[in-house]
């Protein structure tokens, strides 16, 4: 049946109740009395009590429906929000590892680095290949959680055995100086836990990748403990820290909670709806307490059912044994690249000149990987490379080194962005040429970008003779 439209339906409304009540209230006003004076007052009466009653229940009438369209509306502009956030979060996410499997893959191809740059540069190729899998597999968990596809697998699972290989993954990505450990709730040889140990781990990775992710200094800890018939999980840091009207958005679809201009790191927005879907299903929860800029604590809940087996074989310290858990499970990454992510210079002896004139350029690269693959594409040439971690250092270094003829911005960088940088540059120095990296390729943000103030965008990945061809068009170094 085809649907009444509101309009004739709110007209005919109108014009039903207008003849019901002439026809109904004519009778009993008629019935009451013949005097005419008394009639015509009735009359006026009723008029104006018509006149109320249908005013009161129209406004009832349009107002609700009126909320409904409001209501819809604010609905759409979200969603529209979300998908844009969403694709730009796609985007950036997918084209930053290609950048580095297509960019090294492509070194590797063309020229012979050697035994020591080959295995980096394969180190690069398989993490920036680990990076864009997982993201496939959230879009993927993402999917099969809204169609009701996913199912819970309950297995034997040792908890401690569990807790180190998280902890074993993610040691080499914490930050220098950073306090990483964990405590397990039970001894080893009585950790076993009947639970889906695939989404545990998922979940407890997630939580423990976010902790490393926005912690620069002071500690982070993960670990459970056990009460009566409910195992407690929970991941401590003294990082970044959640706005309070963040907190319960944090846990929906492609939210972030840096999530405003200025603050970005990577990931899709996807790992906590995965970690509260993946709990709903298995009749838990998850909670978080944070104060921005003083870090985080989340905790969350599954029931405890103990394997009849016990546990895992693991060796792992835990609250019960007299072992001080400092010793064992606190760890520091290794020093690996930490040299290169400082604002130091790198000079690079060429092999060919290829320009002629000297060139000074500022990389500000959020990540370690993309600086390295341009350092190696312009070895050969001369340039002389300054590199920058965020927006702000840029502008600290650009400050100090007056002899920067060029600058290279990263657009979504952590501390500031690079419009908030360029802009800041621009005002100390306006003729200097300014080159996006970007790996968004949208026409509206194109536009957006070089609107700004920027010379040139160069979409990620990017080869080496695009890289040179920007780099000559723009500087006024280059003969």
């Amino acid at each position: 049946m085809k649907r009444i439209l509101f309009e004739y339906k709110f007209t005919a409304l109108y014009l039903l109740l207008g003849l019901l009540w002439i026809v109904f209230s004519d009778r009993m006003i008629n019935s009451m009395t013949e005097d005419h004076t008394i009639l015509t007052r009735l009359q006026t009466y009723k008029g104006w009590f018509y006149v109320l009653l249908s005013g009161g229940f129209f406004f009832y009438y349009l107002r609700s429906h009126l909320v409904r369209l409001r209501d819809a509306e604010k609905k759409a502009v979200e969603s529209d929000r979300l998908k844009s956030a969403f694709l730009q979060n796609i985007s950036h996410e997918i084209r930053t590892p290609m950048n580095g499997i297509i960019g090294f893959a492509t070194l590797l191809e063309n020229e012979d680095p050697g035994d020591e740059l080959r295995k980096e540069y394969l180190g690069i190729i398989t993490n920036s290949s680990n990076r864009l899998l997982e993201l496939v597999n959230q879009i993927l968990d993402i999917s099969m959680l809204e169609t009701g596809t996913v199912n819970v697998h309950p297995r034997e699972t040792g908890i401690n055995r569990l807790l180190l290989e998280v902890y074993e993954q993610m040691l080499p990505h914490v930050k220098p100086g950073v306090e990483f450990r964990y405590t397990a709730g039970l001894e080893s040889g009585r950790d076993g836990l009947v639970t889906d140990e695939y989404k545990l781990r998922q979940i407890v990775g997630n939580l423990v990748h976010n902790a490393v992710k926005f912690t620069s200094e002071g500690s982070i800890e993960f670990g459970y403990t056990i009460q009566k018939d409910k195992a407690i999980f929970f991941v401590n840091d003294t990082g970044l820290g959640i706005p309070q009207e963040k907190l319960t958005e944090i846990f929906k679809y492609f939210r972030k909670a840096e999530d405003v201009p200025g603050k970005f790191h990577e990931g899709a927005g996807l790992g906590l709806a995965i970690c509260k879907g993946n709990l709903q299903l298995m009749n838990g929860w998850i909670s978080v307490k944070s104060e921005q800029g003083k870090g985080a604590r989340f905790t969350f809940e599954i029931p405890y059912t103990p394997s009849e087996k016990g546990a895992s074989r693991t060796n792992v310290p835990s609250l019960f044994e007299s072992t001080s858990p400092d010793k064992f499970l606190t760890g520091f990454p290794p020093k690996a690249f930490r040299d290169a992510t400082g604002s130091q210079q790198q000079t690079s002896k060429p092999a060919k000149e290829i320009f002629t004139d000297d060139l000074t350029i500022l990389v500000a690269e959020d990540e370690i990987m993309n600086y390295r693959y341009m350092s190696e594409l312009l070895k050969d040439t001369g340039i002389r490379l300054l590199h920058a971690a965020n927006g702000e250092e840029a502008v600290e270094i650009f400050k100090k080194r007056p002899d920067i003829g060029m600058i290279l911005m990263d657009i979504r960088m952590p501390v500031m962005n690079g419009f908030e940088a360029m802009k800041r540059i621009r005002g100390l120095k306006p003729d200097l040429p300014i080159i996006a990296q970007s790996a968004y390729i949208s026409a509206d943000d194109r536009k957006k970008t070089l609107d700004a103030g920027f010379n040139e965008i160069i979409n990620k990945p990017f080869l080496r003779e695009e890289l040179l061809e920007v780099i000559e068009v723009h500087s006024p170094k280059i003969l």
